[in-house]
């Protein structure tokens, strides 16, 4: 069974993939409701690209269609237009959740969304997410006996060492390619099956070593905003930041695509 994992220099703690699997649910669906509240159902198509399959599922507001189109087995390009260009809508979907929803779902989505490419927590706010986990699980928006217990008694156990998720399907953390360590024979690698062959090498670094260069390449924001943070948890933005606000707003300026 899958697993997401939260990894610290000084021990881990994991929950069920289930949960990963309840996250990816709730939040797509609520994201497609405040999206037709936001724009209105009969303007959805006025905010989609005529060959989307969204555009197709917005007639007549097929909403279970609508809902699938724009999932992770739906298009592959950007589903919304904003300003004449193409709009990468889980970005978007995940945005209008993220202003329009309260902690827990907004908790349920960054997890949902970063855990698979290293979403963390600096020490200092290890605190403040453990205690937006435990609204979550009062709120039952995260459940019981997934194994959400662990992972506070993890946040809390100290404040001087960050906290990175990662999921079992994917890479764990850290691994030797979130890393600002390079091979010294990385420039001879011709193709990609000798450079995991020069990575071998990672493995053999100092545990301190591996921690430490993971969480410079991390902190690099050239390689996205990664952090849960107080400071920006209401307005984070995936991508541009764009919203379903936006898309209504172009619609009363009359900029549609």
């Amino acid at each position: 069974m899958s697993r997401i994992y939260f990894h610290s220099p000084s021990g881990d703690a994991e929950v069920s993939g289930r949960e990963r699997t309840h996250f990816g649910l709730i939040t797509h669906e609520t994201s497609i409701a405040h999206l037709i509240g936001t724009v209105g159902r009969f303007n959805l198509r006025r905010v989609l690209h005529p060959e989307s399959w969204a555009y197709q599922a917005a007639e007549g507001v097929d909403t279970r269609m609508l809902s699938l189109a724009l999932g992770p087995f739906g298009e592959d390009k950007g589903a919304f237009v904003h300003n004449g260009k193409r709009v990468n809508h889980w970005h978007l979907l995940l945005n209008t959740l993220i202003q329009q929803s309260g902690d827990s779902i907004r908790l349920a989505a960054r997890i949902h969304a970063q855990c698979e490419v290293h979403g963390y927590v600096e020490g200092p706010d290890r605190a403040w997410l453990a205690d937006l986990i435990e609204d979550a699980r009062v709120d039952g928006v995260f459940r019981a006996d997934m194994g959400w217990e662990t992972v506070i008694e993890l946040l809390r156990a100290r404040d001087d060492e960050p906290v990175v998720m990662s999921y079992s399907l994917c890479d764990p953390f850290p691994n030797p390619w979130s890393t600002t360590w390079t091979p010294e024979s990385v420039e001879r690698a011709d193709d990609e099956d000798d450079q995991g062959e020069d990575r071998e090498s990672w493995y053999q670094l100092p545990h301190a070593e591996q921690w430490a260069t993971g969480l410079a390449w991390l902190r690099d924001e050239a390689n996205g905003r990664r952090r849960l943070q107080p400071d920006t948890w209401a307005d984070f933005g995936f991508g541009e930041g764009l919203t379903a606000t936006d898309l209504a707003n172009s619609l009363t300026a009359g900029t549609d695509a």
